[in-house]
């Protein structure tokens, strides 16, 4: 498992779009992408849905920005109940009932502890992403926790902010990244994956 930090429209969902290619390539194997934030989002859709007339899964740069503080709330409130690690547990659930022969890669990580996560209970490994003209936090939560999670990531990588013309370019930074990711590592993962 990877896991994909960085700010806000940082290019963690690009690099990990790219990071599937390129590890599909190397083990052949299927690679899923998931994210944290999908049951914390589920779990509000109805909410949004009938009082904003939009999903709480929008790509829409206005919408997203409209209803983050919600999200971010409800998140912080979940992990005020049930312990910080419950949206990764979560994940954890879900990923035991999938597919073993899968990797992942989460790429919504947003604090230090989920790092620790996915360091500790899956062998895995972390990614902090960073993109020219993107580096102001939006809000308070991510001002405060994206620095701990860039020291905890085992990779930290700046990017250029690329058109969408230029797009296959960040498939050489995650070949790059991939690269950088040690043979003990890759070799654990082939045989959790059989491989």
């Amino acid at each position: 498992m990877i896991g994909v930090g960085g700010l806000a429209r940082a290019g963690k969902d690009t690099l990990s779009k790219c990071l599937k290619k390129v590890i599909e390539n190397d083990f052949g194997c299927e690679v899923e992408i998931v994210h944290l934030a999908d049951k914390l989002k589920s779990d509000l859709d109805n909410l949004i849905s009938e009082n904003f007339h939009f999903e709480a899964f929008t790509e829409g740069i206005r919408e997203k920005e409209l209803i983050r503080p919600i999200l971010v709330a409800y998140g912080e409130a979940m992990k005020s109940q049930w312990g910080e690690d419950v949206w990764m547990k979560k994940l954890a659930e879900e990923i035991e009932n999938r597919n073993p022969k899968k990797f992942f890669i989460v790429s919504d990580v947003r604090f230090d502890f989920e790092c620790r996560y996915i360091r500790d209970n899956f062998d895995g490994w972390n990614i902090h992403i960073k993109k020219n003209g993107s580096e102001a936090a939006v809000n308070k939560t991510e001002k405060e926790n994206d620095p701990l999670v860039q020291k905890e990531a085992d990779i930290k990588h700046r990017w250029p902010a690329y058109q969408p013309d230029k797009m296959h370019l960040c498939e050489d930074h995650a070949t790059i990244m991939w690269e950088m990711i040690p043979n003990e590592y890759k070799d654990k993962w082939r045989k959790i994956l059989n491989l």
